[in-house]
């Protein structure tokens, strides 16, 4: 494994879950109305899984000889929650893609490493497809057909 390429790897990482806090923890200050209970709930807990995903990360970067980065991504900021739901589902998709480069990375002797990045990939894969089950319900309620529906007939 290329240590200095998997560093900077693993800091592009970490950047993304720095802005992932950020942005849960502010959608969990925003949020409004009849679904305040609900959402304000899952994007603290959100926010709560990038900062132990930025300390597993950063904890990594130390042990591999790197410095970790204090820039974060992008925050998109919104008070609409279909706008939340969705800046989240392509916060959760970039994680993932960003997991998935840095697991390819890894070589066989790199086996810790490499279960680290899956674990976190997996977790953020999740929270993809349940962002995505819930937007779709949204659709239902806005009285629009299915996305699956609308794309075959």
């Amino acid at each position: 494994m290329d240590r200095a390429a998997m560093i900077d790897k693993l800091n592009e990482i970490l950047k993304w879950e720095y802005a992932g806090l950020i942005q849960y923890t502010q959608y969990s200050f925003l949020v409004r109305g009849t679904w305040r209970q609900v959402y304000a709930e899952f994007f603290r807990a959100e926010g709560e899984e990038a900062l132990e995903h930025a300390h597993k990360i950063g904890d990594k970067i130390a042990a591999l000889g790197g410095v970790t980065t204090v820039e974060r991504g992008e925050v998109k900021v919104t008070t609409d929650l279909l706008e939340m739901l969705s800046n989240s589902l392509e916060m959760e998709r970039h994680h993932v893609a960003l997991y998935t480069e840095a697991v390819q990375m890894c070589e066989d002797r790199d086996v810790g490493l490499r279960n680290l990045l899956e674990d976190i990939c997996q977790m953020e894969q999740d929270t993809a497809d349940h962002l995505s089950k819930i937007l779709e319900e949204q659709d239902l309620a806005l009285g629009a057909a299915p996305r699956a529906q609308q794309r075959t007939g």
